[in-house]
Order: structure tokens, then C-alpha cells, then sequence
């Protein structure tokens, strides 16, 4: 491992009511001070503000590298042509998503140590050792789903860790994960007690779920999964005719590193700590898909926990919706960005009045001088050949007119308004406070691991998955086999949590990523999904490899 240089972004602490943007404008200050002027919030705060750093979230490295690479994301080629297309180490942040967990890891120990020299109160004390405890494990469990077994450093290098270390299994890697979560989740502040958009104990505890959610369908064999999924279009004369998914069932694997666990104690592990995070009322879901994503409710509701940022800020701001959805130029009104989009075959896993695409897609927009409307299935509604009550009630919805575009460039996108959430549509540096944990995932955690420990769905599973369900106006699920029911929390994993770093992750930890994704092939935007079994993993940086002595090669096929 290289020897790492830390610039922490130090803000000013965070005491009582002081909020999250007092922390986050103070001026940022670089390297680390000496410990007699140091406060334990400064520590902390310092490791948070690397996450919104450069090498994280300010210009994209993540979440692209979380976002890009899966069956559902789509958008111009030229946008896709390195990590969407398979091609990592020609993405220019492809090494981001390596070095930037390590710098948090080493920020994280080098903090714990000081902070636990210092004379102050003792209960406070543990709280802010338990936050940093909870980022570092955090880091790590971003590098293991990424690159498998990576070298553990369990202190700073400027406390004498050695650069120079070998990988470890990846089931240490987990186990060290886990060790540091339990102690973060006996330690930290309760919900109402923390400092909003710090960690607290529900947010250890949801973690710890996903840790255990993701190691057990990692290392369960045999299980079957079904997947909507297929080729997306059908030239005919030349045409290209978009297809709808079609049912697909593929036999995980096992994934690298877990083979041997016990899958079913993962699963009761991982029921019965999502169950704590339910109980604790900590948390609830917003009785509307739009109101999860108005900007007053950030850090609210079913917000576990989330990226804290300033709109227009050069080191707080970030460029996630404009890579989503695209920022507004207000000299004409038409969207300038927008990359990354969810494709024809997300669009129709949904019900017709679900509100995740009725609210959650932006339906009419303007472009290249013209509005544009999606999806092009409104074509007759769009140009009003269709004059049904449906379709009325569609124009008058989405304010469709006759003059309307439907194509431009072959961009078969839908682009999702959740990225709207933002003070200023305007700028390129938005407020977007990117949702790292939750509600929805962690009820969903619970119907995945308690179907899979039950031997089908609970009472309590399905109703964990029809709290979502009856949110969006989606029609409730009713009993179901135990494929049938692990199946279908998939499919409502990928459309409640759309674009917000968990496909890709999901497809991997259940070892179907490699069929999904060349049932494919080529989507409809002509992006390659084309995979072999060498992107089961991330490349490590090339830097990494060249000073770091004990990793003797890459991961395999790079």
C-alpha cells in the first residue's frame, strides 16, 4: 500500500443544534493540525468531508462507478464508452474507487488514536471513536464488494502501519467489517441524539444489515433467481422495435471469497438486525413517492443516512444531478447533461399508475430547441390520435403536445427526478444529497433475509415489501414460493432504489451479474453489456500495484 497523504478538509466542530451546514462552510483546512488544537469533531468531521471530496463524490468518480455499470443504466454511447461499456481502467475515475476508501480508512484510524488520547468526556468520547469506527468499515465494505481481497490496514500508516501489506481473504475483510460495526452500533448516540448527516446507531445498525444481507446471498448455492431482463429491441426492415423485459431464471453462483459460509445465519443475522432498525421507529417512509425527494425533507423520514452538501459550493456542491438528470440552462430552458439514464426495460417493470414513473420520471423536456417526451409508447397520446379518458388524463398529467419529439440521437433514456432534489436546477455543483442508506433498503433487507431463513415469505416479509408498494400506488403482494418472493424483492430493489448505487451490487452478490447483463447484449441505446467473468471485479490501480510489493497481480483478466 502506498503511503498515503491525507487532506482531511478539517471544518469547524459540530456542538448541540449546530447544523450540518455550519460544519460544512467552514473554510476547509488542509492536513492534519496538532492534537492540543484539535476537537474530536474536527476528526470526524474531517473524514466526512472526505467522502464529499474530490476523490469521491465532488466530480463524479462515485457515484459513477456504482451507477453505470448494470442492466438498467442507458444513455449516449459516447457517455458509456468506458465503465458503462466494460471498459474500466479507461474510465478517468476508475482509481477513485480505491483510493478513495483507503484515504478515508487511513484518516479514520489516524483519528481514532488521538481522539482516544484526549481528555474529555467519556461518553462523547465513544460516541466520536464509534463514528469513526463506522466510516472506516464503511470504506472497507465499499472496497470488498469492488475488488475482493484488499490489504487491511487496522491502523494510520503514520502510526506505524506498514505500506507494504498483502491481501486479505475476504471473509477477514468482512469479519474486520462486522468488528468494527458491532462496536459502532454499542457506542454511537442514538438517532435523536446524533448530529444530522453524522452517523448514529440506527445507521450502524442498517449497515450492518446490508454487510449481512450481502455475505449471505453471496455464499448461498443453487438458488435460483428470475430476472426481467432479455434482449431490448428487434430490428424489423431496419427498424429497431424496443422490446418489453421478458421472465428470465438463472442458478447463482457463489461469490469469490464466501464459499463455505453459512448462508442462512447470514440471512438470520442480517432479518434480525433490519427487525432492530424497524422497531426502533428511528425512521418512516413518506407517504408519497415526490415527497421523498423535496429538498426540505432531506435528512428526514426514511433518509438513514445521506451525502451533506451546499448548492453551488466549489467544495460542498456536487455534479450528481447533473450526470443524472441534467442541470437547467436558464438563457433557454433546455436540459444541459443528463447522461446517465434508467432504460426502456426499467420503464416497464412498473405498474401503469405506479408513481415511481407517473412522479419519478421526467416525462416532458426541452431540447435542441424541441420538448421532448418519453417513453415513445405515448406516441398516440403524445400526438392525440388516442383520445381515451387514460390518455386525456396522460397529456393533461405530463403536458404533452401534439408538436412534441420522440427521438433525438437515439436517446431512449428516462431520466429520473429524484436527481431534481436540488435548490438550484441552474448550477453545475448541486445540493444533491446522495441517499447512502435508506428506509426502503432496509425494510426490503428484511423481506430478502426472512424469506430466505422462513423458507418462503412471512406475514411480516410481505408487509415489509407493501409499505413500499402501497407508498407508490402499486398493487400489494400476496403469498408467494420462496424463488417466486426472492425474486420479486429483487425486481422492487431495482425500481425503488434506481440510480442510487445498489444494482450492480445486487446483480454481483447474487451471482447472476454475468447472465443478466449478456442476456443484454446491446441495450437500446446501443450501449455494450457485453461481460466476461474478469469484471466480476475491479481493476487495482496500477499506481497501487507498482508500490505496493506484497500484491503480487491484479485481479484477474486485468
Amino acid at each position: 500500500m502506498k503511503k498515503l497523504v491525507i487532506s482531511t478538509l478539517l471544518a469547524a466542530s459540530l456542538l448541540g443544534a449546530t447544523s450540518c451546514k455550519d460544519f460544512l462552510t467552514e473554510k476547509p483546512v488542509s492536513g492534519v493540525a496538532p492534537a492540543q488544537i484539535m476537537s474530536a469533531d474536527l476528526y470526524i468531521n474531517g473524514a466526512l468531508n472526505t467522502i464529499i471530496g474530490e476523490t469521491m463524490f465532488r466530480f463524479g468518480p462515485f457515484p459513477n462507478l456504482w451507477d453505470y455499470d448494470n442492466d438498467d443504466a442507458t444513455g449516449a454511447t459516447w457517455a458509456f464508452g468506458d465503465i458503462g461499456s466494460g471498459n474500466f481502467q479507461n474510465y478517468w475515475g476508475a482509481d477513485n474507487g480505491w483510493n478513495g476508501p483507503y484515504i478515508l480508512i487511513n484518516h479514520c484510524s489516524f483519528a481514532m488514536a488521538r481522539v482516544q488520547e484526549m481528555s474529555m468526556d467519556p461518553v462523547a468520547q465513544k460516541d466520536a471513536v464509534a463514528q469513526l469506527r463506522f466510516l472506516r468499515a464503511w470504506g472497507y465494505y465499499m472496497l470488498v464488494r469492488a475488488y475482493g481481497e484488499v490489504p487491511l490496514l487496522k491502523k494510520s500508516v503514520a502510526d506505524g502501519e506498514t505500506p507494504q501489506l498483502p491481501r486479505s481473504p475476504v471473509k477477514d475483510v468482512y469479519a474486520f467489517i462486522i468488528e468494527d460495526l458491532k462496536a459502532a452500533e454499542t457506542d454511537l448516540y442514538p438517532a435523536a441524539g446524533a448530529v444530522v448527516g453524522h452517523p448514529n446507531q440506527t445507521v450502524a445498525k442498517s449497515l450492518l444489515a446490508k454487510v449481512y444481507v450481502t455475505m449471505a446471498s453471496g455464499a448461498l448455492a443453487g438458488a435460483q433467481v428470475t430476472v426481467m431482463g432479455g434482449p431490448t429491441y428487434k430490428l424489423v426492415a431496419g427498424k429497431r422495435n424496443l422490446l418489453d423485459p421478458k421472465p428470465l431464471t438463472y442458478t447463482k453462483t457463489v461469490v469469490g471469497g464466501l464459499e463455505g459460509l453459512n448462508a442462512t445465519d447470514y440471512f438470520k443475522l442480517a432479518r434480525d438486525k433490519a427487525q432492530e432498525v424497524m422497531a426502533s421507529g428511528a425512521y418512516t417512509l413518506f407517504p408519497t413517492h415526490a415527497e421523498v425527494w423535496a429538498v426540505g425533507n432531506q435528512n428526514k423520514g426514511e433518509h438513514i443516512w445521506s451525502l451533506q452538501t451546499i448548492s453551488n459550493d466549489p467544495n460542498f456542491g456536487n455534479e450528481v444531478s447533473m450526470f443524472h438528470l441534467g442541470r437547467i440552462n436558464p438563457a433557454n430552458s433546455e436540459i444541459e447533461g443528463g447522461w446517465i439514464a434508467s432504460s426502456n426495460h426499467w420503464y416497464h417493470l412498473f405498474e401503469e399508475n405506479d408513481q415511481r414513473i407517473t412522479a419519478g420520471v421526467l416525462h416532458r423536456w426541452k431540447l435542441y430547441g424541441n420538448f421532448m417526451y418519453y417513453p415513445y409508447s405515448d406516441s398516440s397520446v403524445v400526438k392525440g390520435t388516442d383520445q381515451s379518458a387514460s390518455a386525456v388524463a396522460k397529456r393533461a398529467r405530463y403536458g404533452y403536445q401534439p408538436t412534441d419529439q420522440g427521438n433525438i440521437d437515439d436517446a431512449h433514456v428516462a431520466r429520473l427526478r429524484k436527481f431534481e432534489a436540488i435548490s438550484d436546477r441552474t448550477v453545475t455543483r448541486g445540493n444533491y444529497n446522495y441517499p447512502l442508506l435508506r428506509y426502503p433498503d432496509v425494510l426490503l433487507i428484511y423481506a430478502e433475509a426472512a424469506n430466505e431463513v422462513s423458507n418462503g415469505p412471512t406475514a411480516e416479509a410481505l408487509e415489509a415489501v407493501n409499505m413500499i408498494r402501497r407508498r407508490n400506488s402499486a398493487s400489494e403482494v400476496t403469498t408467494m414460493s420462496q424463488q417466486a418472493f426472492r425474486s420479486f424483492v429483487l425486481e422492487e430493489r431495482r425500481r425503488e432504489l434506481a440510480q442510487e448505487g445498489d444494482r450492480r451490487w445486487d446483480l454481483l452478490r447474487w451471482g447472476i451479474y454475468l447472465p443478466v447483463m449478456n442476456a443484454l447484449d446491446s441495450d437500446e441505446n446501443n450501449v455494450l453489456k457485453r461481460r466476461s467473468t474478469k469484471h466480476l471485479l475491479m481493476p487495482i490501480p496500477v499506481t497501487e500495484l507498482n508500490i505496493n510489493h506484497e500484491i503480487t497481480g491484479n485481479n484477474p483478466g486485468w
